[in-house]
């Protein structure tokens, strides 16, 4: 519990222990209680003062982000290589391989009939690979290897620290009185020992320090530091190159390194504190005792269902009280009239006003005695509430069951429209899609004929000068470029078959 809940438990304990009368039977049961069973008290307490120096947790929170960058950045080199292979493998061929060949003819070993290609026996393949471990790359890497060793040495330190933290408590009483045997026994056990203010600031700062050993280690699995880490590690001094220099994320790398590597000390303090009491001093003896009076007060109190009870004897006890303080008050009243000297008016207005308070406070009195005697109707009328509230609890719950079927029926019939409207959606798509292609065959031929009509010298009759009609010439044009590409593609593929690795054109 916080420090604020304590000191709350602490002034009511106070004013609980004044509350308390110390009447005889009281008296004895709290000594028989006290003397009861003292070696079964055992209480435990460890806890640490941990004093975290925020200048290191700050530095590495203001270069996550910079980490994060520098690796989102993605630097590479592409490392081109080349092997010299069978032509029947050759699946691309590019300038550079039709250069070597230029220079290697001992790679072309017959010459082909004329009217043939000339195809060589081998070629040259170049292959382009991203290589990842650029310099930059592994010292980001080892930076983010560093700052993960350098949390870790004090997040496992101060965390050890800090779950060593415990309080604990025991004790068991036992006592014969009056022919009868109560036992009471309990056990407590308290990792957070009541947290101060101090240690609830230390326990934000352990927070800050557990994310910031997630973020590393989310880092440090993305794809780029992993291929990286197979890498040779790079040892210091680091190099500045120009990225290290200029980047402004690899900058801030540097930077962050050059602060870890130089920093001394831990960054934190440790100091250790145990308290060990067997038995109980003699004010928690004290405390304790009424720990079990308290629950053997609410066991009779439950147990026995007198709750009600034990209400009216407080009530009537303090309507007591207040007869008796005004009885007190008035005999006093009274004492002090008969004191007074004959003749003197100021003591007689005086005595006149507390007779008018008098009378005012006993009309109070009286009505609260009224109250009091209506005890009986208000618990009537309590009753009739409480069945009027749970007759009201019953309708709310059969309302709450019509609604949820409503809004069952209803979820079902707007499925079965958002279907039914998707059915139609995708009928209209097809529709559509079937008549753009059908429009586009149209045209296709259309432009096919024209152009027939066009090789064969036969003029069409139709006037293409129109705006809409030349619109449409032209998207008719349009198709059968596309259809033209199309087969290019197709022949092109054929023509490399036939020219490359010799083989005859398919039907």
């Amino acid at each position: 519990m916080s420090q604020t809940i304590m000191d709350q438990y602490h002034r009511a304990v106070r004013r609980f222990a004044e509350e308390l009368t110390d009447t005889k039977e009281a008296t004895k049961l709290r000594t028989l209680i006290a003397k009861s069973a003292r070696a079964e008290e055992q209480l435990s307490s460890v806890y640490f003062d941990v004093t975290i120096d925020d200048e290191w947790i700050d530095r590495i929170e203001r270069s996550l982000p910079h980490l994060e960058a520098a690796i989102r950045e993605d630097r590479q080199f592409i490392k081109s290589e080349g092997n010299v292979t069978p032509i029947e493998r050759v699946r691309k061929v590019s300038r550079a391989s039709v250069e070597h060949l230029a220079r290697h003819s001992e790679m072309i070993t017959h010459v082909p009939d004329e009217g043939d290609d000339l195809i060589p026996d081998k070629l040259k393949v170049y292959e382009n690979e991203s290589n990842f471990a650029v310099y930059e790359n592994r010292v980001l890497y080892m930076v983010l290897c560093y700052t993960r060793d350098f949390l870790d040495y004090r997040y496992f330190r101060i965390m050890k620290a800090w779950n060593e933290r415990s309080s604990e408590m025991s004790f068991k009483k036992e006592l014969r009185m009056e022919g009868r045997k109560v036992s009471f026994e309990t056990k407590l056990s308290d990792q957070s020992a009541g947290m101060t203010d101090e240690e609830e600031r230390t326990a934000r700062k352990v927070a800050r320090i557990e994310s910031a050993v997630s973020a590393v280690a989310v880092l440090l699995a993305m794809p780029l530091m992993k291929e990286v880490s197979f890498a040779p590690m790079v040892t210091p001094p680091i190099t500045r190159t120009n990225v290290l220099r200029m980047d402004v994320h690899f900058k801030e790398v540097v930077a962050l390194y050059d602060f870890l590597s130089t920093y001394s000390g831990d960054g934190f303090t440790l100091k250790r504190h145990e308290n060990s009491k067997s038995p109980f001093p003699e004010d928690m003896e004290r405390e304790i005792t009424e720990l079990m009076m308290t629950a053997m007060y609410l066991n009779y109190k439950y147990g026995k269902n007198a709750a009600d009870e034990l209400e009216e004897r407080y009530l009537a006890e303090e309507e007591q009280k207040r007869v008796a303080a005004f009885l007190e008050r008035e005999e006093r009243i009274r004492k002090l009239r008969e004191s007074l000297p004959a003749g003197d008016s100021s003591s007689e207005e005086y005595l006149r006003i507390l007779d008018e308070e008098i009378h005012i406070r006993e009309e109070q009195i009286a009505g609260l005695r009224g109250e009091i005697s209506k005890t009986d109707t208000y618990k009537n009328a309590l009753t009739a509430a409480e069945g009027r509230e749970s007759d009201l609890k019953n309708q709310l719950e059969r309302f709450r069951k019509e609604s949820g079927e409503a809004a069952r029926r209803a979820d079902i019939a707007q499925n079965e429209e958002r279907m039914r409207q998707q059915k139609l959606s995708q009928e209209v798509a097809m529709l559509r899609q079937q008549l753009t292609e059908e429009t586009e065959r149209s045209r296709l031929y259309h432009a096919r004929m024209l152009g027939m009509m066009e090789q064969f010298g036969v003029s069409a009759e139709e006037d293409f000068s129109n705006r809409d009609a030349f619109l449409e010439l032209e998207k008719e044009r349009e198709a059968l470029e596309r259809v033209y590409q199309r087969n290019w593609k197709k022949a092109k593929k054929k023509i490399r078959r036939r020219i490359l690795w010799g083989k005859k054109e398919e039907s």
